[in-house]
């Protein structure tokens, strides 16, 4: 007997101690990962749309347009961004980038709160533990939504659920007092009763509360961060909103301690499970629960903000510690671009570039020379600057302003547009988006080349006069030197070119004044292998 519980016992001890080791491995694990990633280029990852929601739910399709997004490949750009723990990080820092815009008030406190954790490591990597423990689970990406119509989720007829409740506290009162059959009979029924509406409400039961303990895990870390004095300090309104759930959390604890036994599959959990059921009480509690939620709507978004932005501005500092050099944005009431060493987020071993502008340029250049890339790298500091106050420049003077393009033009076969009908469409939205009150930069990559030489350079002419008059600044990259000539002193004039050796062609990538004057086009086709008839028959 003795021999057995000494064994029993050294299985529990061996059982422990494999629990707490890998429970400290997990943990340091953990540790290691918040530590080890900040200031690092993110690791590559699918694109998860959902990441969209809450910009949907709260922008009203404000800020950066689709084009425009799609143009500066802006979803690489934010998995460039992106380090963030947890979904509603994802979800406020995606929200932020297509919003670009904040008060000087927003960008202060932005500031303030980026510095503070960028030069308080400790205290950055202890909030980072928390916010790990949200995570970015499928459903939790749908939060925004879920609150946005979370009034449905409560029950229509609650008072019914109520009503049985008192029905059957009555006749287990009825059993005590009277104990015959015909009181028995009356409780066994009730209990049926309300068994049934039990099992007919568990699946719908079910699949909410999943969705609201998503959403209600993260009020519980929140308040966890509460307690800390910096996120006190730096997030005031995050506590008042915290402090409005307390109702919610405390009924949703109770609630999910119930679910874990009848989710357990044991015997006893199921059969617990059922006995609880009959009360109806995990019904009315979800309700209650429900009802917190949509009385408080307000708070929670307070809180799901309070709780991304957090996260988004860690986030800001890890990215600027990961660029090869980054400046803060300097704003004018002066309508002019001011740039210096400036590149593009997305190149590895970017070639910077110096540009002031008071008025809209020209870009010429050969093939491949760096036009595009250009104007692309200033409309993504344009956005960066105003979204996160962070520039992949050595300075960056700017006024606010609105971000528009239309470069990457493809036609559209299942809606029967062709390309210069597209192309078209996407130059009249810039021109329908033109504010008397604030500056538009727009950038236009090759405009109109979706049409003959002639009409093109006529209708070019025509719509870069027109936005010369407007308040607007335009970066305009084109291969048609004659427009050079014919915009004369309305626009500004630079250019890329190249050095065209014997057997290859080598590019600088660096901006100059002034249009181009060489071409590439034949060369490149003789490097390419053509034949030499049609080298011939291009060259003359």
């Amino acid at each position: 007997m003795g021999e057995a519980v000494f064994a029993g016992a050294g299985v529990f001890i061996c059982a422990a101690v494999i629990w707490a080791l890998s429970s400290r491995d997990r943990k340091q694990k953990k540790k290691n990962g918040i530590h080890e990633k900040f200031g690092k280029i993110p690791k590559s990852r699918e694109w998860n749309d959902q990441v969209r929601n809450y910009y949907d739910v709260v922008s009203g399709g404000s800020g950066v347009d689709d084009v425009t997004w799609n143009d500066l490949s802006m979803d690489e750009v934010f998995r460039r961004i992106n380090q963030c723990d947890t979904s509603a990080g994802e979800e406020v820092l995606y929200a932020k980038l297509r919003k670009a815009q904040m008060s000087i008030e927003e960008r202060q406190l932005f500031e303030r709160r980026v510095r503070t954790f960028a030069g308080n490591e400790k205290e950055r990597e202890a909030v980072e533990w928390y916010l790990y423990d949200i995570g970015k689970s499928g459903a939790s990406y749908y939060i925004p939504s879920y609150m946005d119509v979370v009034e449905g989720s409560s029950f229509r007829y609650a008072w019914m659920y109520r009503g049985l409740q008192i029905l059957l506290a009555a006749a287990v009162i009825l059993c005590l007092f009277l104990r015959n059959d015909a009181a028995g009979i009356v409780l066994l029924s009730i209990c049926a009763v309300n068994l049934a509406v039990y099992i007919a409400m568990k699946m719908k039961y079910e699949t909410e509360i999943s969705m609201a303990g998503t959403a209600v895990n993260l009020i519980e870390t929140a308040k966890k961060l509460v307690g800390r004095k910096e996120i006190e300090l730096l997030f005031p309104e995050l506590k008042k909103g915290v402090n409005e759930l307390k109702g919610v959390l405390r009924g949703f604890r109770l609630l999910r301690s119930q679910m874990a036994g009848g989710a357990s599959g044991d015997v006893m959990g199921v059969l617990l499970d059922y006995i609880l059921g009959i009360t109806l009480w995990q019904i009315t509690t979800y309700h209650k629960v429900m009802r917190g939620l949509s009385e408080n709507v307000s708070a929670y978004f307070t809180v799901y903000e309070c709780v991304g932005e957090l996260d988004a501005v860690i986030c800001t500092a890890s990215f600027r510690e990961s660029l090869p050099w980054y400046c803060l944005p300097k704003y004018t009431d002066d309508r002019k671009i001011a740039m210096k060493e400036l590149y593009h987020p997305l190149i590895k071993n970017p070639v910077a570039n110096d540009l002031e502008l008071k008025k809209s340029c020209l870009i010429t250049g050969s093939n491949a020379s760096g036009k595009s890339t250009f104007i692309k790298a200033v409309s993504i500091n344009m956005i960066l600057a105003q979204a996160l106050n962070t520039c992949a420049a050595g300075a960056l003077i700017l006024p606010e302003c609105n971000v528009i393009t239309s470069m990457a033009v493809r036609d559209d076969l299942m809606a029967g547009e062709s390309y210069f009908i597209r192309e078209i469409r996407y130059l009249k939205r810039i021109l329908d988006s033109l504010d008397d009150n604030r500056l538009t930069v727009c950038a236009i990559d090759e405009i109109l080349r979706g049409t003959n030489t002639g009409e093109r350079i006529r209708s070019s002419r025509a719509i870069l006069e027109y936005l010369s008059d407007k308040n607007c600044i335009a970066l305009v990259a084109t291969h048609d030197r004659e427009l050079t000539d014919l915009m004369g002193d309305a626009y500004a004039n630079y250019h890329f070119s190249e050095e065209i050796g014997e057997n290859d062609i080598a590019f600088s990538y660096k901006l100059m004044e002034g249009p181009a004057a060489s071409h590439n086009a034949v060369k490149l086709l003789e490097f390419a292998g053509f034949p030499e008839e049609i080298i011939a028959a291009a060259q003359e």
